[in-house]
């Protein structure tokens, strides 16, 4: 049997026990219940056997009083006694409804001689009354009203008796009762007390079990966190290389566009400008078509101009980043008819490559994600310098960003921000404030994005101030 199966088993007995004690306990208590009932039913019982008795021999007393005396005073107890000797025989036929047969005949009995004696004792009064004294003497003297109240005597003792033979019974029984429930009470308990051990030995080794199993389960975990760990820290890494890569790529292919293809452009608008000054036709039709070539070649500079700025704005490698900072925020606002705020530290220390690609495409990236989903009015873009951190910070007034969006980071250009933050040691959070909107802040440590070199002449030289512009 396996432990689990013991220890079920060790609990049901144990249960069982606990509700052998409970019914033992509600039997004993309804025991003891029914015996306190019984002895006060019968205490009930005899005091209501001895009102009536006391009833006859107070109507006795003052009937006898009353024809020695001949004081009609006399006849006060009696009257009420009269008066109350049928409330009282009622009293009495109550107090033992539930008796049995017997019980039901020996009253019967008694209220019949209870009735014949205060008829004699009412026929000695009129007799009084009608004949005087002497009459109502003789009638005293003679046995029928002792008789009647010796009966009266012999069966209320005898009732007594009876009574008290039972609430006696009744008390024995409920002392067996009670020792009984005792000997079983203890034995539970005693039942209970081992099956409370066996468990708490069960319990114990199963802790221990499970402590070895967790203790185990620690290790497998601790060994797939480092598992992720490491292939976190791989995918991160290859992430990085893969955007390193691809800024490379960019750069290289800004660079042939502008190298080429800009040479291609000022070539054919070098020699359309010739075949132009060559022919110098009057004919409106021929010049209207050399204004739309001309036109053509300055929209292919211009489509130039914007696929290398996309690629690798010129800006950051010529003038530095706040410089191109500056040109895509007011590009991309302007475009969008936002209202925009700058705010810029007065000196940035030289970043890195890296660090400024990376700060530049965060800011590009947050600045698309505003005119995409947020429907705002007005962007902040900010960047803030301490001791040991430099924070970019973007902000809009729009609608905020969905919950199911933040799951869903790779949908919304998210987690590449999120990568280039990391990859230079740093943290990213987007966050939704009270007052609307939504707030993209990365957090860089200095020491890893600051360039090793001296500063370029590009940042230092230009100054840099907060700005606002629409």
């Amino acid at each position: 049997m396996s432990l689990l199966a013991r220890q079920m088993l060790v609990v049901a007995l144990l249960l069982a026990t606990v509700m052998v004690l409970f019914l033992g306990a509600q039997v004993g208590e309804r025991r003891l219940e029914d015996a306190s009932a019984r002895v006060a039913l019968g205490a009930q019982r005899r005091q209501a056997l001895a009102a009536v008795v006391q009833l006859v021999r107070q109507a006795e007393s003052s009937q006898r009083g009353y024809i020695l005396v001949g004081n009609a005073d006399y006849l006060a107890p009696f009257r009420q006694a009269a008066g109350d000797i049928k409330p009282a025989l009622q009293r009495l036929d109550v107090a033992f409804a539930g008796a049995g047969a017997p019980a039901h005949t020996d009253i019967a009995t008694l209220r019949q001689l209870c009735d014949a004696k205060f008829g004699e004792m009412l026929e000695t009064i009129e007799l009084f009354a009608d004949r005087g004294r002497p009459a109502a003497l003789q009638v005293i003297r003679t046995d029928q009203g002792a008789a009647t109240m010796t009966q009266i005597d012999d069966l209320a003792a005898r009732i007594g008796e009876l009574e008290s033979a039972e609430v006696l019974a009744a008390s024995h029984r409920w002392q067996v009762n009670r020792w009984l429930s005792f000997a079983t009470t203890s034995s539970a308990l005693v039942a209970s007390a081992g099956l409370l051990l066996l468990l708490s030995r069960l319990t114990l080794r199963q802790l221990r079990s499970k402590e070895r199993e967790t203790e185990q389960l620690t290790a497998r975990q601790a060994e797939l966190e480092r598992l992720v760990e490491q292939r976190t820290e791989e995918l991160s890494e290859l992430s990085s290389h893969l955007q390193s890569v691809a800024e490379q790529e960019k750069s290289a292919l800004s660079r042939e566009l502008h190298d080429e293809l800009g040479g291609l452009l000022v070539a054919a608008r070098m020699d359309l400008s010739w075949l132009e000054e060559r022919i110098g036709s009057d004919d409106a039709e021929v010049r209207g078509y050399f204004r739309r070539v001309q036109d053509a070649l300055q929209a292919g500079f211009d489509i130039k101009r914007r696929v290398i700025e996309s690629l690798r704005p010129t800006l950051l490698d010529n003038l530095g980043l706040l410089a191109a900072l500056r040109w895509q925020v007011s590009e991309s606002c302007e475009r969008a008819g936002l209202t925009y705020l700058e705010r810029y530290p007065e000196e940035l220390p030289a970043l890195s490559p890296q660090a400024a690609i990376a700060v530049f495409r965060i800011v590009q990236e947050g600045l698309a994600n505003v005119l995409k989903h947020a429907r705002a009015r007005s962007v902040t873009v900010s960047l803030e310098l301490s001791a040991t951190w430099l924070q970019v910070r973007v902000e809009d007034d729009g609608i905020g960003i969905p919950l199911e969006r933040l799951r869903a980071l790779r949908a919304h250009g998210l987690a590449a921000m999120r990568q280039r933050a990391r990859a230079l040691g740093g943290t990213w959070t987007v966050l939704r404030p009270s007052t609307g909107g939504t707030r993209i802040e990365v957090r860089l440590p200095l020491e890893r994005v600051r360039a090793q070199e001296p500063p370029p002449a590009a940042d230092a030289a230009s100054p840099l101030s907060n700005s606002g512009r629409r």
